[in-house]
């Protein structure tokens, strides 16, 4: 091996310094400085999310109380309509008290001093037996009815209620022959309601007066409980409580009547029989059916011996009836009042 002296006298030359520790330094400040970067994204990032959450949930609590507010303002509106429904109703019920009020000063015959009238102690044992029965609420009822009977049609109008199943209603009037006390019996053996129209039928006679229209009434309410066993407790006035004889009177009647506990009963729906001469059964029964629609319907047909055709009419009423989906049933204290409405004053 060969080695090489350096002259004499010549000098050492020192190695060159590379910078790499500096830029070592530089990177790893750098790094620092990104980790410090990264660790303050990461904690704002975090900080966002869950600045974004609670945001979130104020937005549900804002949404929840929206939807409570307009909940209570739904539920304002729906007490205030309710409210000026009540208050228009009650307008409606004054403005017919006042009606009611206004039509006692025209008709009423009672004392101005409101003394008693002396017909209240007319016939002191005509008083409406208890009713003990179930009223008739909800659905549609349908009430047959029959004036002026018992007559020779009577039958055959039984024999037809029994065949459906019907129930109806019997406003007779004072015959007193063996036959008609019959079937004035039968109307009762067989289920249905009898009821007092009038003794004589004579408007004139009836409606002279309340102690006229008492003194009838109690003459038939005597003799239906003497041929039957049974007090009735419905009634209906001739010619229906509003008609061209009883306007000086009826208020009255109709007063002193419930008084003694008594219910009367007009009509909505009506065969229109009462004519001169019989009319088609086909309209007599198109005529009865004009009440379907209304929740109680109160038949006015007539059991007299010239109304044959409103006995053939009888089974095309019954089941227009039964196919709109009614029941039936005869009039008692339990039956809402069907009542003609009162007149206005002039």
């Amino acid at each position: 091996m060969e080695h090489t002296i350096a002259p004499a006298g010549a000098e050492r030359t020192a190695p060159a310094r590379v910078p790499y520790r500096p830029l070592f330094f530089a990177a790893l400040l750098l790094l620092a400085a990104l980790a410090g970067l990264c660790g303050w994204l990461a904690a704002q990032r975090q900080t966002l999310l869950s600045r974004a959450g609670e945001l979130d949930r104020q937005a549900g609590r804002l949404e929840e109380r929206l939807e409570e507010q307009e909940a209570l303002a739904a539920r304002r509106e729906e007490a205030l309509a309710q409210a000026e429904d009540q208050l228009a109703q009650a307008r409606a019920e004054l403005d017919a008290a006042q009606d009611t009020i206004a039509l006692l000063e025209e008709y009423s015959l009672a004392a101005p001093d409101g003394a008693v009238p002396e017909y209240t102690a007319l016939c002191p044992d005509l008083y409406a037996p208890a009713w003990e029965g179930e009223a008739v609420t909800g659905g549609k009822v349908c009430c047959l009815t029959f004036d002026d009977g018992p007559s020779a049609n009577t039958g055959r109008v039984l024999d037809i209620l029994d065949r459906y199943g019907v129930k109806a209603t019997f406003f007779v009037v004072g015959k007193t022959g063996e036959a008609d006390q019959a079937r004035m019996r039968e109307i009762v053996n067989r289920g249905h309601a009898i009821g007092i129209h009038s003794w004589s039928h004579d408007y004139q006679k009836i409606y002279a007066s309340v102690d006229a229209f008492l003194e009838e009434f109690d003459q038939l309410y005597r003799w239906i409980y003497e041929v039957t066993g049974v007090y009735p407790s419905v009634y209906r006035f001739p010619g229906g409580s509003i008609n061209g004889y009883d306007r000086g009177v009826y208020q009255e009647i109709v007063a002193e009547m419930a008084r003694r506990g008594f219910s009367y009963y007009d009509w909505n729906a009506s065969a229109q029989d009462a004519t001169v001469r019989p009319r088609p059964a086909r309209d007599i029964a198109a005529d009865c059916l004009k009440g379907v629609g209304k929740d109680l319907v109160v038949v006015l047909a007539h059991d007299s011996a010239a109304r044959g055709t409103t006995v053939d009419a009888l089974p095309a009423v019954i089941e227009g009836y039964q196919a709109a989906g009614y029941t039936f049933s005869p009039l008692h204290p339990g039956v809402e009042q069907v009542t003609f409405g009162y007149p206005k004053p002039r």
